[in-house]
């Protein structure tokens, strides 16, 4: 870990050819496995926070000093890009300008502000609601002023494809960029052909999709959202869906066996594991200072 331009690394990134894939992580441990296996950047949402921390659905329980605290765990863990779900900004203008602050201090290097009335929900759920585009629109004019580092990138998010229509969610997404935003996402498109329509809407923009398994948008390859002009794609579940799956089975595996022998392959053993977590790094350190 080391001190770092966050946000001036994530813009360097998405400056070059390819599309950023945002793996979605949840604490320390998964960020560090995201980074290990190669990724240039990480997504820190509320689904997988509020299912790890709480043991909960995304429906707006967790508080921005939760999500802030699990942002500093995160970006702490690693040396590449985390970009943040600011949520609604947690209040009016004024609560989004706070949230952008603590964030940022929290180590993040862009930060996403979505137009949902709060209690929000995962984007990819029934029932939700936006407040007024106006309204938003002063958010992130808020937000845009309060950065503490003018590379962070702010990412305007609407939710109202689900409820008004691809059309009035596109007029929000332009309106969000003449606030200031520096990016934008359009959640929950249900289909490729509404994902080529944001795109060529918004040819000079940096553009966030967002893949959730079953969830409402077709889960279209990197390739694909890549030629057709996005420069991020979101992964924020798959971890969690994984995660979850692997540690039923291997429970209920003990459970009925009285042995972890017949999951061994699943795991990674006592040496690996603190290979892998830094143990060697820590003792070599540990003689260095006696």
């Amino acid at each position: 870990m080391k001190l770092q331009n966050n946000g001036k690394n994530l813009r360097e990134i998405l400056a070059g050819p390819d599309i950023l894939v945002l793996p979605g992580v949840y604490d320390a441990l998964s960020a560090k496995i995201a980074e290990k296996a190669g990724y240039r950047g990480l997504i820190m949402g509320g689904y997988a926070v509020a299912a790890s921390r709480l043991g909960e659905p995304d429906v707006g329980y967790l508080s921005m000093t939760e999500m802030a605290e699990a942002l500093h765990g995160i970006s702490r863990a690693v040396d590449i890009p985390v970009i943040a779900d600011g949520d609604t900004g947690y209040g009016n203008a004024l609560s989004a300008q706070r949230t952008i602050r603590e964030y940022e201090l929290a180590g993040a290097a862009g930060i996403l502000l979505e137009d949902q009335l709060w209690p929000k929900r995962c984007g990819h759920m029934a029932g939700k609601q936006v407040i007024e585009a106006s309204e938003h629109a002063k958010k992130i004019r808020a937000a845009a002023d309060a950065k503490l580092n003018p590379d962070t990138l702010l990412i305007a998010r609407t939710d109202s494809r689900a409820i008004l229509g691809l059309e009035a969610a596109i007029e929000r997404g332009k309106l969000y960029l003449d606030s200031g935003a520096d990016a934008l996402f359009i959640e929950a498109p249900q289909n490729a052909g509404e994902l080529e329509q944001i795109a060529k809407t918004f040819p000079d923009t940096i553009l966030l999709a967002n893949m959730v398994e079953g969830g409402r948008t077709p889960n279209v390859t990197v390739k694909e959202l890549e030629q057709m002009g996005y420069k991020m794609v979101a992964y924020p579940c798959f971890l969690t869906y994984t995660v979850t799956k692997a540690l039923n089975e291997v429970l209920h595996s003990l459970k009925e066996n009285g042995t972890t022998n017949q999951c061994l392959d699943k795991m990674m053993n006592f040496t690996d594991f603190n290979k892998f977590i830094g143990l060697e790094d820590y003792n070599n350190l540990d003689k260095k200072y006696k």
